[in-house]
């Protein structure tokens, strides 16, 4: 499938649009329905609920959360595409949904030319865990015992091409570990299953609040910065790997065509949020931290990022 271009153009008309202007107009519709493509309890999911509940009162109307996990994320993707584009229909997306998922399988929708790219509101940084039914208390333990035990260790995400089963796939292609991946619908799952031992790692930004409760053992974060709630816990590059990041994003799509005025509407509610010390302090404790882009920056990276998926994805041997 050639994916369209065109969500990015879709948004040219929300930058004449001053906040006085904004401030003037009444949303279209009274009642908005925010799907969240997850399942209940993930990071995903509360991020969903926290913008929903923050665009409803700055924009007048009520917001209804509908979780529709599955397939990635793609089921729920699927129906915001489908939606009527009068902005009673938003999506709370992370990144995968568009640049990893449609490498991996046929998705039904077009990640670009279905979708209006609104604003992006937080990222989350996510964590390598282990479960505490696994004999290892650090990184270099893990790795040891991965390698002398090969095959035996299985690891969850929330669904096959999301952005921690790909970031995982590619640390044991690094590392040289044999693992199986178990999928599951949303990351609370995911969470229940390393608790249980049914799974012994993860990586995953749902794992912060369990290693902060000592339930899972902190093995790694993803990238170079360290997490200021884990301070100890070593980076990908204190540990010497430095061509990783496991880096989410949670954005706000439409489906195409939305009218400009609407989309400057949620934007600039958008980025009121991301200006709003109450607003950052819930989102900080939901494990996420605070990333507002604008619509057309977002879409162009969006499109840059499928590309690198598509290569990375290609390089380590993950086909459709």
């Amino acid at each position: 499938m050639k994916y369209g271009l065109s969500f990015a153009a879709a948004l040219t008309g929300t930058m004449l649009l001053s906040p006085q202007v904004l401030a003037q107009q009444a949303y279209p519709v009274d009642t908005v329905t925010m799907i969240v493509p997850y399942a209940s309890g993930g990071a995903g999911d509360i991020v969903g609920r926290l913008v929903a509940d923050d665009l409803g009162q700055r924009l007048g109307v009520t917001f209804v959360v509908e979780n529709l996990g599955g397939a990635s994320g793609t089921l729920g993707a699927e129906k915001a595409a489908r939606a009527p584009a009068d902005g009673s229909t938003l999506l709370l997306a992370g990144n995968a949904i568009f640049t990893t998922a449609p490498h991996l399988a046929e998705v039904p929708f077009d990640p670009f030319a279905d979708f209006t790219a609104i604003a992006n509101v937080s990222e989350a940084v996510r964590l390598l865990a282990a479960s505490k039914h696994l004999p290892v208390t650090n990184f270099q333990e893990f790795v040891t015992y991965a390698k002398e035990n090969p095959g035996a260790l299985n690891y969850g995400s929330v669904g096959v091409g999301s952005t921690g089963h790909v970031a995982t796939v590619d640390l044991l292609r690094v590392l040289e570990i044999e693992a199986t991946h178990i999928p599951y619908k949303g990351a609370a799952e995911v969470v229940q299953a390393l608790l249980s031992g049914d799974i012994q790692f993860m990586l995953d930004a749902a794992a912060v609040a369990q290693a902060k409760q000592d339930t899972v053992t902190a093995l790694a974060v993803p990238g170079a910065t360290p997490l200021a709630a884990l301070p100890d816990v070593p980076t990908y590059a204190d540990l010497g790997i430095t061509s990783m990041t496991g880096t989410g994003w949670q954005m706000v799509m439409g489906p195409a065509g939305m009218p400009p005025d609407v989309v400057a509407m949620i934007e600039a509610a958008l980025k009121a949020a991301s200006e709003d010390p109450a607003f950052l302090e819930k989102l900080a404790k939901a494990g996420v931290s605070p990333r507002f882009i604008a619509g057309p920056e977002l879409a162009a990276a969006l499109q840059e990022d499928f590309t690198k998926q598509g290569a990375l994805l290609a390089a380590i041997g993950v086909k459709k």
